[in-house]
């Protein structure tokens, strides 16, 4: 299995993927339980009054102000769901005036269709959250919002007894921080909590071109004679050059940090990296309703400084020949020099993993006869990210590492957060998963290349992994 398949071209595939038009629904449930194709649910702003009104089509979404995303509803009416109506009444105290309800032509009002279909208890799905539709004491006007939405001047909540996964209106971050050992990891809970920047030293390491960046994880398996890939962060219409109302982050479940032991936690519920594969498309999510997908990550490791142990945490139904990334991270093209590192041995080896513009998986793979890990380095050594792990053979989390170069060629070139080019390592764990709740474990850590030689080198007297 092609354990990486993403990331690098998606521009490529946006230019080829033009137009979309929405299939029947998909079958029900297959390996990794319901794959829900969902709607976009955007705000947009009707006239001078205005009008806040959510939208039915791409056409309406486009030909007024919009004020972003509120919610990603089902597209059909799965098991569990109903059908949410947008009403209309052409003079509500005068002036139009448009909501949603659960009951068709509640108070007079015409109905017109439903925006999508919500589930009917919070239990439907991981992560949902009550759908808020708003009053204006102001001037009577309904609207509605996301609970990660401030309220506006006026406006008063209405919940209705519907639930999907709320989304951040045109916010692009929304940070969660922690500093620890030298260390300030920031969390974006719009990109599904993943992690958008790891600073050490004063130095940013992470990209973040599009939301299969950063420090994340994600699953691949085969579904329906395709590579399902659900990704912590997002799906591929994701490009920086991309509206951030048209972005598509996978919805967050849960984020906190704890203080007192250094340790930030968040799970997201992560979304199909290709939609196009499972019925979805640019305007259409499809969200892995069964799983969560997300991490611990607990600073200062063993008082080690820039160490942080990294607890992958994934639940899910049961899963034949999975593969995944616990984690990956994709840096800043600034780092472009590779190692692998035997713990065991101390042996320190600079490889050279060939240019995979455009992606063809030529990926240098590393496995660790017992502990070990790859570091990815600047010119001269003397800032570097690496990750640490054990094999599967001694009881540890790691299957095989991987080093990929995404610098020059197509990626073209630059060492900015949101230029194309990067470097990328990675963690994959290949084998069955049982169903419930599994946790990864390996270690992450930014310095010299020597000093993250001897870190792992105190991680393997440990036994960590």
């Amino acid at each position: 299995m092609n354990a990486t398949l993403r990331r690098t071209a998606t521009i490529a595939v946006l230019m080829l993927l033009s137009t979309f038009v929405l299939p029947v629904r998909p079958a029900a449930a297959a390996a990794g339980g319901e794959a829900v194709v969902t709607k976009i649910l955007w705000r947009v702003r009707v006239g001078t009054r205005p009008d806040l009104m959510t939208t039915l089509t791409a056409a309406e979404r486009d030909g007024f102000p919009n004020e972003g995303q509120t919610f990603y509803l089902p597209a059909y009416q799965y098991s569990g769901t109903r059908p949410l109506y947008r009403l209309f009444n052409p003079n509500w105290y005068g002036h139009m005036d448009h909501m949603e309800s659960l009951t068709p032509g509640e108070g007079g009002y015409q109905t017109e269709s439903p925006v999508g279909y919500a589930y009917s208890a919070p239990s439907g799905a991981f992560g949902v959250s009550q759908y808020r539709r708003t009053f204006n004491n102001c001037n009577a006007d309904h609207g509605s919002r996301s609970g990660w939405e401030p309220v506006k001047t006026c406006y008063v909540d209405e919940p209705l007894a519907a639930y999907g996964w709320a989304r951040f209106a045109n916010a692009s971050s929304s940070a969660l921080t922690l500093t620890g050992g030298g260390v300030t990891v920031e969390s974006n809970r719009i990109k599904g909590g993943a992690i958008v920047h790891w600073t050490y030293g004063g130095v940013q390491y992470i990209n973040n071109r599009d939301y299969g960046r950063q420090l994340q994880s994600a699953v691949f398996f085969a579904r329906d004679n395709k590579t399902a890939n659900p990704t912590e962060a997002g799906d591929m219409w994701t490009d920086a050059s991309r509206p951030i109302w048209a972005r598509h982050g996978s919805p967050v479940a849960a984020a906190s940090n704890d203080t007192a032991t250094l340790t930030q936690s968040t799970r997201s519920v992560p979304i199909e990296f290709v939609p196009g594969n499972f019925g979805g498309g640019p305007d259409n999510p499809v969200v892995y309703k069964d799983m969560l997908l997300g991490k611990d990550i607990t600073l200062n490791w063993g008082g080690l400084g820039s160490v942080a142990r990294y607890s992958t945490v994934f639940t899910s139904p049961a899963l034949s020949n999975a593969t995944i990334e616990v984690p990956t991270a994709y840096l800043r093209a600034e780092f472009n020099r590779y190692f692998t590192y035997n713990a065991i041995s101390g042996t320190l080896t600079e490889v050279f993993p060939a240019n995979n513009c455009p992606d063809q998986y030529r990926y240098v793979h590393y496995t660790p006869p017992n502990r070990g890990g790859v570091i990815i380095a600047n010119g001269d050594l003397t800032r570097a990210m690496g990750v640490y792990g054990a094999n599967v053979s001694v009881g540890g989390s790691v299957t095989e590492f991987l080093l990929g170069n995404f610098i020059g060629g197509t990626c073209g070139g630059g060492t900015g957060e949101f230029d194309f080019a990067a470097s990328k390592w990675s963690v994959l764990r290949t084998g069955n998963l049982g169903s419930g709740t599994k946790v990864f474990n390996t270690w992450v850590m930014s310095g010299s290349v020597g000093s993250l030689t001897s870190y792992m080198n105190q991680l393997a007297v440990w036994g960590n992994g």
